[in-house]
């Protein structure tokens, strides 16, 4: 007898919210009576590149344990990621959508279904709803988390999960004001949501897995073109949606000991240099920074501003006394947790 199996993938920017959504429809699942897998390539602590979350549901346990091969339904946070996977900048996320060619395709985007542009032929449902809009003014939170936003538009356009049940989860996982809010979000995105289908959309196909362009020829379609010419720096994937970096005003760093803002840093990318400087003061990796604003908001002295992007590269294009390499021997980051008093 043959399972019944629905393959599901996720594709986001680190930080987004993939791996709270693909929890979320575990417990919504699991509490059906199905067998789930969630796997999350590069990881839940992804330094700001993307992020794949293979989600499968089954009525077979050995079936949910494989890979996604057939995905049939596609949640793309990011639309950026689209033009990613056209032109084949990042092979897992061409190939992460380029496999579904027939199903269900939901879009991060302000954009009507019908202007979405999509990177291979699909003949389905294509659905749009504005998760980061609606996260960001209800979440108060730059950028938002938008992943369990966008389970409401999946809820609605897809049949597959009670909505009632999604909303009770969010809280659960939540509690408070903050679960609250995210209930909003959701219920916000399940009213909102827009979709054409039934009609097999013909764009040009160039499969990753078939044909393989090498990156170093095309550019890199999650980045803004703003940053292209940034002096110094490897251009990283933060680039798409970080507004803000943080800037420190070095003699107001007073942490002695152990700093909250760097172990706070989701992503290890700010640090305390206490070599070679007039005064101790934090910096970051500007290249895998997300600037979510964290470590200004744990600040013990309240040394650190977030600061406008666009402003700092217009007064200080060479990010002095904001970023540095952890990699260099000369700033001895790999001796950061020690102190030189």
């Amino acid at each position: 007898m043959s399972s019944e199996t629905t393959e599901l993938n996720l594709l986001c920017m680190s930080g987004q919210g993939s791996v709270q959504a693909g929890e979320a429809l575990a417990k919504l699942y699991a509490n059906q009576g199905w067998f789930v897998s969630v796997n999350v390539y590069p990881g839940t602590r992804a330094r700001s590149g993307p992020v794949i979350n293979y989600v499968k549901i089954s009525d077979s346990e050995a079936m949910a344990s494989c890979a996604n091969y057939h995905p049939s339904e596609v949640i793309v946070f990011q639309e950026e990621l689209l033009l990613t996977a056209k032109n084949n900048t990042h092979e897992l996320i061409a190939d992460a959508i380029g496999r579904m060619n027939r199903g269900t395709l939901l879009v991060n985007s302000p954009k009507s279904p019908q202007e979405i542009d999509l990177p291979f032929n699909l003949e389905g449902v294509v659905a749009t709803v504005d998760a980061t809009g609606i996260a960001g003014r209800l979440l108060q939170r730059n950028p938002p988390p938008v992943g369990l936003t966008l389970l409401g538009a999946y809820a609605r356009i897809t049949e597959a999960i009670d909505m009632d049940e999604l909303l009770s989860i969010i809280r659960e996982t939540f509690p408070g004001t903050v679960g609250e809010r995210n209930a909003e979000a959701t219920l916000e995105a399940y009213e909102t949501v827009q979709a054409i289908g039934g009609v097999k959309f013909q764009v040009d196909r160039r499969p990753a897995r078939l044909e393989h362009t090498p990156v170093a020829d095309l550019p890199q379609y999650y980045q803004f073109d703003r940053y292209d010419k940034l002096p110094g720096f490897s251009n990283g994937s933060p680039f798409v949606w970080r507004d803000k970096v943080p800037v420190c005003e070095d003699n107001k760093c007073i942490c002695p000991g152990v700093c909250i803002s760097e172990v706070m840093c989701p992503d290890g990318t700010g640090f305390i240099i206490r070599r070679d400087l007039p005064h101790q003061g934090y910096r970051i990796d500007v290249d895998f920074c997300r600037g979510c604003g964290i470590c200004a908001e744990v600040c013990v002295g309240s040394a650190l501003t977030m600061v406008d992007e666009d402003q700092v590269k217009k007064d200080n294009p060479e990010y002095t006394d904001i970023t540095a390499e952890p990699h260099r021997p000369e700033i001895a980051t790999h001796q950061r947790i020690h102190l030189d008093i």
